[in-house]
């Protein structure tokens, strides 16, 4: 009888803790500006911190109910790579709260907030900050590695002083200019090409033409400024303030939409290709410019929400982490991933009110339709008679506010930009589903399929 108790106990605890959902209650975000621009003199920690005291702020929750703080980055500060931990520093949070960070390309901001979730549905935390932050401005210039080798002869070296000067430049080098800091290339180590290369790549293997991908780059800043001038940004956009010199710097807008469209659809045919010369497709127009910004979320269990009085209708239903062979098809894992995340979700693609689909490039987002639509690549890559898509993709459902191209990519910021647009835009619109996908660099892809439960939408968010 005391044997049939205590397993009637654990099984009741095991149910109880499976049944555990994490929702997801509201996000913000930095303005996206572009880089060496407006935020130049704010690293990725100053965006982090700006961006989750943003979301303190907005949600009045008191900080010693965070538990965790888990943060995206891409380019990072090695004299503080966990800026999750800094974040609580710097905003001088409950010393209490872990902070953890998450390193996987541009897919680094919604892993982070998939492993809040699973913090949070494990029983291990209720609830979480989650986000992302980069700061292209401030990438560090790494010296040489010649240089680094022939300097560490002087301090780890047998030989000291002057004597240690010829076995610096065995090392070194005798051409000054060789140790002169480079730029790092934003290139693929594995293939040595751009992604703009490879994105160009895959839109000439599937037959998207320019002039496709410069009308849907146009028709990105169209949304994205009518999204704006509606005012649906201004609930996700928190200001950076810094100090430049004597003055107060506020930055509260995001400086990369447009809306001369018709000058844009004159210019863009006359522009060069900016990755495959004289031949390509891809022009800086219809690629996502390089942009600083950071953005977070707030995750917690559902219960918690409940007894807090926070919204708690959104949960990301099912997710998928993909990868595929880079060379050449680097920009597609995320095709790969569609399949897994509906199949968990117990949805088709047709299901789907809502697509948001990352805009590296123009080219790249028409390419992964392409291969969504194709029983051939899902044969080939899927082992499956069917495409991904049961019916053509109904583009009115597509990043309707606009996405990458038009607002900006701070790598390791997009996907947590994409979770908050896309759940205020779930609760504005009473849809019930989204699909969120991302590529990411090393031919890796993030999907997510977002659920809003319409009988738990009250209250509203705060």
């Amino acid at each position: 009888s005391n044997s049939f108790c205590t397993l009637l106990g654990m099984f009741r605890a095991t149910t109880t803790k499976s049944q555990r959902r994490a929702v997801i209650v509201t996000g913000v975000r930095t303005p996206f500006v572009k880089s060496f621009g407006d935020l130049m003199k704010v690293d990725t920690i100053g965006l982090s911190v700006s961006a989750v005291a943003g979301l303190i702020d907005k949600t009045k929750i008191n900080p010693q109910q965070l538990d965790a703080i888990v943060w995206g980055n891409v380019v990072m500060q090695t004299n503080a790579p966990n800026c999750a931990r800094e974040i609580v520093i710097d905003l001088n949070l409950p010393k209490h709260i872990v902070g953890h960070s998450v390193s996987m390309a541009c897919a680094s901001g919604l892993q982070a907030i998939v492993q809040a979730t699973h913090m949070v549905e494990s029983g291990n935390a209720d609830v979480v900050v989650a986000g992302g932050s980069d700061s292209v401005s401030n990438g560090e210039l790494p010296l040489p590695r010649r240089l680094a080798y022939g300097l560490a002869q002087f301090v780890y070296g047998k030989k000291k002083g002057a004597a240690a000067i010829p076995n610096f430049f065995a090392e070194a080098g005798y051409n000054p200019a060789g140790w002169l800091p480079q730029m790092p290339a934003i290139a693929e180590r594995s293939t040595g090409k751009t992604m703009g290369w490879h994105g160009d790549m895959i839109s000439e293997m599937y037959g998207v033409p320019r002039s496709a991908q410069e009308e849907f780059a146009v028709k990105s800043h169209e949304k994205a400024s009518k999204a704006r001038a509606a005012g649906l940004f201004a609930d996700e956009v928190v200001p950076v303030v810094h100090k430049l010199g004597n003055k107060t710097i506020e930055v509260t807008k995001d400086n990369l939409i447009r809306d001369d469209f018709a000058t844009m659809a004159e210019k863009f045919p006359k522009l060069k290709p900016a990755f495959r010369k004289p031949s390509g497709t891809i022009t800086a127009a219809t690629s996502s410019a390089l942009t600083d910004g950071a953005s977070c979320v707030l995750v917690m269990s559902e219960e918690k929400a409940k007894e807090m009085g926070y919204a708690h209708d959104v949960r990301i239903k099912s997710h998928a982490f993909s990868a595929i062979d880079p060379y050449p098809q680097l920009l597609l894992a995320p095709a790969l991933g569609w399949p897994k995340a509906l199949a968990k979700a117990g949805l088709k693609a047709s299901d789907i009110d809502l697509f948001e689909i990352h805009e590296a490039f123009a080219g790249q987002v028409l390419t992964t339709i392409k291969c969504l639509e194709s029983a051939e690549f899902a044969k080939r890559y899927l082992g499956s008679d069917k495409p991904v898509l049961d019916k053509p993709l109904d583009m009115s459902k597509l990043n309707v506010n606009g996405s990458s191209l038009s607002i900006g990519h701070p790598f390791a910021a997009t996907g947590g930009r994409i979770v908050a647009s896309t759940t205020n835009e779930l609760r504005r619109s009473q849809k019930n589903t989204a699909l969120i996908s991302i590529c990411a660099a090393g031919g890796l892809g993030g999907v997510a399929v977002l659920e809003r439960v319409p009988t738990a939408a009250k209250p509203a968010a705060k």
